[in-house]
């Protein structure tokens, strides 16, 4: 949605909600698998909770550096990391 022009302050919240709806809706599945099914299929909770923190706290530092950073410098910095990211799976594929 950047990418098409939308601001980042409209679109990081709507982000994060999906993110975290997302994730607890797949914990908790998880978490109903492994009540019902044999094997090794429950969640890791304290690394899901570790990493919801680390969400928590970057959302909120997130939320008040925004409005002091210009939108180019947002979305060069998204679109860096978006190809720094695609550049790691890449390098990991090709291995």
């Amino acid at each position: 949605l950047v990418g098409r022009g939308m601001p980042v302050a409209k679109v990081a919240p709507a982000a994060l909600a999906a993110t975290f709806v997302t994730s607890v809706v797949g914990a908790g599945t998880y978490a109903l698998l492994s009540l019902t099914t044999t094997g090794d299929i429950a969640p890791y909770w304290s690394l899901g909770l570790a990493c919801g923190l680390g969400g928590l706290c970057g959302g909120y530092l997130g939320a008040r550096l925004q409005p002091r950073l210009p939108e180019t410098a947002l979305k060069l910095l998204l679109g860096v990391l978006a190809l720094g990211i695609g550049g790691l799976y890449a390098v990991q594929i090709l291995r």
